[in-house]
């Protein structure tokens, strides 16, 4: 027996839901340092990132108040650590690139995600949600036919607001036909912005969990594997 019923839309968060992360960020980084050390050097990789990341953060929130685009965002996160650091900016560009090549070969749809979609759009109207830069989020998208695989894909910096604003999820619910909230699953694997967003916005949450070391609110259900989630929804 389901879970849910009376459910007319089901919604996916992207990454870490439907695309597993095969690799740890630090793994990322390493392999982007080591691209860029010869331009970059005598700098170690603790230097340079220990200026990247708050420039990035601050990036970050001037995209998500609407004060810059994605891709300037992205951008000037490296020039401006360049910059601090004495380094040639016309590396920036390249190492964005390389950023996104990167995290493209890493991010891959979990196992059972074709299968799970593939089940349930015919009974259910199915979009994805996403946090993120357009740029890249689209990347993933493309490379996986992910946008073929639903009936929608809504992108924050896209939206105008990002998770957990309730007004993502509205806009998502508008996209799904006017659904409302109530009617309406959301599957996401961060208990901050995917659950408790759901969760402010009406719509019934499911925690993806696969490594199995969080716990949602009571009352939120939790798979550990996508294909959980057919068990807890009414489907013929």
């Amino acid at each position: 027996m389901s879970y849910f019923s009376n459910i007319d839309a089901v919604l996916f968060d992207m990454d870490g839901t439907l695309i597993e992360h095969t690799w740890q960020l630090a793994q990322i980084t390493d392999a982007l340092f080591e691209q860029f050390q010869s331009a970059l050097s005598p700098l170690t990789q603790v230097e340079f990132y220990g200026v990247f990341w708050p420039k990035n953060t601050d990036m970050w929130h001037m995209m998500v108040d609407g004060v810059i685009d994605g891709d300037t965002a992205q951008r000037y996160s490296y020039i401006n650590t360049l910059r601090a650091l004495d380094r040639e900016t016309v590396l920036a560009d390249g190492m964005v690139a390389a950023w996104s090549d990167l995290v493209l070969e890493e991010a891959v749809p979990f196992d059972d995600t074709p299968y799970v979609l593939e089940t349930l759009r015919p009974h259910f109207t199915t979009g994805i949600v996403t946090n993120g830069f357009t740029s890249l989020q689209q990347a993933k998208i493309d490379r996986y036919r992910l946008s073929e695989a639903v009936d929608f894909c809504l992108i924050s910096e896209e939206a105008g607001f990002h998770k957990p604003d309730v007004r993502i999820f509205e806009q998502a619910l508008q996209m799904a036909g006017n659904v409302s909230p109530g009617r309406a699953i959301f599957i996401g694997d961060t208990l901050s912005s995917d659950i408790a967003g759901a969760l402010n916005a009406g719509l019934q949450p499911i925690f993806m969990n696969p490594r199995d070391d969080q716990s949602p609110p009571a009352g939120v259900p939790k798979v550990n594997a996508l294909s959980e989630l057919l068990s807890l929804l009414p489907l013929p």
